[in-house]
């Protein structure tokens, strides 16, 4: 089984939940922003206790570009 990731108590996870559904995750904002909800939904899922490999395949995300 894969050892958890363990972050840092910055936010909560009802926090990086909101982060996640107010954040855009368009192009036309440019490449800094194309994957912002991505990783806030990222963040979000391993804050309820999920592995960065389950919570990167949810998201659809790299594995390598998850952690």
């Amino acid at each position: 089984m894969p050892k958890k990731a363990a972050l840092a108590n910055h936010y909560s996870s009802d926090e990086l939940k909101q982060k996640y559904l107010k954040s855009k995750d368009s192009v036309a904002f440019g490449p800094r922003y194309a994957n912002e909800s991505r990783r806030w939904h990222l963040l979000w899922k391993v804050s309820l206790g999920w592995t960065i490999k389950t919570s990167a395949i949810a998201v659809g995300i790299n594995y390598d570009y998850g952690k």
